[in-house]
């Protein structure tokens, strides 16, 4: 257990303190708690700044039909580990299983090219992950509404001074707190490899024209201002989306449109009209909104003409590509994500992109999981999958040194062997990313129609897709 010193006497002392309870902290805990060989021997605490128990409190409020707005995708591995490993209680009314995601090329002008990956996700509810651990027995292992002040190492040992003028101290704090992590500056003073993107992150919840009658599946098209993510939500009629943009359409999104039906039916376009149709739908937007007096008949105006010309364009398609009339009324639903009747404005909310490495996971008495050391792209849906493999490493790592009779804070011996286990799959992980956002940003038209033949010939290529459905499932 804790080795009591002079120094340390008047500090609350634990074995482990998790500085963080977003969803990777208290998932981190919940790995603590049902490790028998780790809960037996040690004791834990988990420090977070914000109201957990109010903020849990308006989220189990909610019906099965309300959704937040702050999703992430789970690998069916993942969501094997949290339920059966860890036991937490998810609300699987609120998740959402999809099988397949279709990629779109819409940074060259016409003929947009495709690739069909056949892989297996979750989209769920980071409120889910978090509630679900919360109610795990959870809530005397965890301190909120309490921020770390201060970190002082005495006697080799670290101490927490915290906002409620008390003191923690711990064999080892692991650092589950965030880009933003005041644990990683700690570390190699927080250095790193990384970069803003000068771009957003723009979410929100969707409703769709009609019901869906296949099976979910998830959309993402590639434009030159970011991906345009389109997500299932409930199996039937609702959706999630994750546009990452520049800065003028993220305030144009987040700010001044205020009409879900207008922000629904540009998503329309993005997807089913080629690339000078669908840009000239953004600036006729940009214009409606471009000073604070809306003119309401203009904005009927507007979507009229976009479900029109949506129409057109998609009964051109289905002509083009079936034989009957049966199959025309298919083809949409099999080739294109549902058409969206509007987006909820009220869940629209949006974040800055990074990406960002540190060097170093961990020194002695202190190590980093998740985003408090890697920060990546939204547009592989991998950011929590990274996190929850850190945990399962870590935890590993943590195990072996108790049944070796090891300092669990050594950093030699035992966190930098997490770290090692770690770096080189989450640096694939963030290069990948990065790459293909940055390639598909180009806005030349010799690179763009590169792209599309390059994207064609990858879709015919079997035996390489199933090994990316296999990294993106989480498989081994």
């Amino acid at each position: 257990m804790f080795k009591h010193t002079r120094y340390l006497k008047n500090a609350q002392h634990y074995d482990i303190v998790i500085v963080g309870g977003g969803p990777a902290g208290l998932t981190m805990l919940s790995a603590l708690k049902n490790n028998p060989k780790i809960s037996n021997k040690l004791t834990y605490k988990l420090i977070e700044s914000n109201n957990l128990s109010k903020d849990i409190k308006n989220y189990t409020d909610l019906s099965n039909e309300q959704f937040t707005n702050r999703l992430i995708s789970i690998t069916p591995k993942n969501i094997e580990f949290l339920t059966s490993k860890l036991k937490l209680p998810l609300n699987f009314d609120k998740i959402s299983k999809f099988s397949g995601i279709s990629v779109f090329n819409g940074t060259s002008d016409f003929d947009k090219a495709r690739i069909d990956i056949d892989t297996e996700s979750y989209m769920c509810e980071i409120m889910n992950i978090v509630n679900a651990n919360y109610q795990n027995d959870q809530s005397n292992n965890i301190l909120e509404m309490t921020k770390v002040k201060e970190i002082q190492f005495k006697d080799n040992y670290p101490v927490l001074k915290l906002t409620n003028d008390s003191d923690v101290s711990a064999k080892l704090v692991i650092g589950c707190d965030g880009y933003n992590s005041c644990i990683k500056k700690l570390i190699n003073n927080g250095q790193g490899n990384g970069w803003s993107y000068n771009s957003f992150g723009v979410v929100g919840n969707l409703n769709y024209k009609y019901p869906i009658t296949s099976a979910s599946k998830g959309w993402q098209i590639f434009l030159n201002t970011g991906p345009l993510a389109h997500l299932p939500l409930n199996n039937k009629d609702r959706g999630s989306m994750v546009w990452s943009c520049n800065k003028a359409m993220f305030e144009l999104f987040t700010k001044k449109c205020k009409n879900g039906q207008v922000l629904g039916r540009l998503i329309n376009c993005a997807y089913v009209l080629d690339k000078p149709d669908y840009e000239y739908y953004l600036n006729k937007v940009f214009d409606l909104y471009a000073s604070e007096s809306v003119d309401s008949d203009l904005e009927s105006k507007i979507i009229k003409e976009m479900d029109k010309r949506v129409d057109m364009v998609a009964e051109k398609l289905a002509r083009i590509n079936t034989s009957n009339s049966q199959d025309n009324m298919l083809y949409m639903e099999e080739n294109y994500p549902p058409l969206l009747d509007f987006v909820d404005v009220k869940t629209v909310g949006g974040f800055p992109l990074k990406v960002f490495h540190a060097d170093e996971y961990s020194k002695d008495r202190l190590v980093l999981i998740g985003d408090a050391c890697h920060n990546t792209h939204p547009l592989a849906g991998q950011g929590l999958n990274m996190g929850i493999e850190d945990i399962k490493e870590l935890t590993k790592q943590l195990e072996i040194a108790l049944d070796h009779g090891i300092d669990i804070g050594n950093n030699e011996l035992v966190l930098k062997k997490y770290h090692q286990n770690r770096v080189l799959e989450n640096s694939m992980m963030l290069i990948g990313t990065d790459f293909l956002h940055k390639l598909f940003s180009i806005n030349h038209p010799v690179i763009n129609n590169v792209t599309n033949v390059g994207m064609n010939i990858f879709n015919s290529l079997t035996t390489v897709k199933d090994w990316l459905s296999f990294r993106v499932s989480g498989k081994n």
